[in-house]
Formats: C-alpha cells, sequence, structure tokens
C-alpha cells in the first residue's frame, strides 16, 4: 500500500506542466530575453571586429596581426561582459515583476489558510487584475461562501433550540439540548 502512495505522487514528464498559461508566458518571456541578449551579443562582437579590423582612419604605420587580435579580444571580452551583465540585471527585474503575480496571490492564500486555520471564516480573497491563480481565488471564495451559509445555518439551529422551554423536558432531553447548543456554539 505504501508503494502504491509514493508512485502516485512521483513526478512524471506530463505531470511537469501544472499551470499552462503561467508557466508558457514565462518560457516565452525567457526565450524573447535570451533571443534578444543574443542578438545584441552578435551585434557588439560585429561592431567590435569591424572598428578592429578597418580600424581608425586617424591611424598612422602598420600593426603587427598580434596587436590587433589582442586588442579586438581584450574589447570583445569587455564589450560581451558588459552586455551580460546589463542583461542580467534586466532579467532579474522583470522576473521578480513576472514572479511577484504568482508570489502575491500564494501569500494570500498563506494569510488566508492561516485565519481559516485559527477559526474564523475570512472575506472572499481578491486577487490584483493581471495575477495568476485567479480560478483558485474564485474556488476559495466558493469554499468560504459554503462555510459561511452552514454557520448560519448552525446560528438558526441554535436560535430554534434556545426557544425551546427546557423546564418541560425529560433530563434527558436536556442535556441533549444543552450538549447540541454547545456544539453548534463552537462552530
Amino acid at each position: 500500500m505504501a508503494e502504491i502512495r509514493q508512485t502516485a505522487y512521483r513526478r512524471q514528464l506530463r505531470n511537469i506542466i501544472i499551470h499552462k498559461p503561467l508557466q508558457r508566458q514565462y518560457t516565452l518571456l525567457m526565450i524573447g530575453m535570451m533571443m534578444a541578449t543574443v542578438l545584441i551579443v552578435v551585434s557588439v562582437i560585429h561592431w567590435t571586429m569591424k572598428n578592429a579590423l578597418f580600424g581608425n582612419p586617424y591611424r598612422v604605420g602598420s600593426v603587427s596581426p598580434y596587436e590587433l587580435l589582442s586588442d579586438m579580444t581584450q574589447q570583445l571580452v569587455t564589450r560581451v561582459s558588459l552586455v551580460f551583465l546589463i542583461a542580467t540585471v534586466i532579467f532579474t527585474v522583470i522576473g521578480v515583476f513576472f514572479l511577484h503575480r504568482v508570489a502575491g496571490p500564494v501569500h494570500r492564500f498563506r494569510m488566508t489558510l492561516n485565519r481559516l486555520a485559527s477559526g474564523e471564516i475570512p472575506s472572499d480573497v481578491r486577487l490584483r487584475q493581471n495575477d495568476y491563480f485567479s480560478e483558485v481565488a474564485s474556488e476559495f471564495n466558493g469554499v468560504f461562501k459554503f462555510l459561511r451559509q452552514k454557520k448560519l445555518l448552525a446560528k438558526e439551529i441554535s436560535d430554534s433550540l434556545d426557544k425551546i422551554p427546557l423546564d418541560k423536558l425529560s433530563d434527558e432531553a436536556k442535556s441533549a439540548i444543552l450538549e447540541a447548543r454547545k456544539n453548534l456554539d463552537q462552530i
């Protein structure tokens, strides 16, 4: 039986895509940013090589191939490193803003579940317009509506039990009603 549970929760390739819109948008965003970075790096390499090979028109005299390649290599390393540094900063900023649309709802769900665990029926979960997991928020809100209805029903039953005159009932019926009231008040 334990083996069945372990295999049921094992990660499978078809379960990797669990939230298609989020994962598709994030993947396309990363591919687009990487393609833009590659184009910028290629442009920097082309520009550096063009300047090194065709040189400065004000340069006088001949230069050895070793000096030319050494100078070009240094310029390439510096410029490509700068491009990758800038791309990393941009990727980080875009990633933080993009993932905030995921982390924000997860944080709200955690806070809501903590309030629920403390015995409070929270108000509806509200997310920002572009946040992910709006369908999960709707499901939470449906559960909260159901719980509010059940709490209202328990209150009505408790109020009905309060209207029953206990002095005309048997001891067994009195204790059953008092126990029912006690249980309903805990809901």
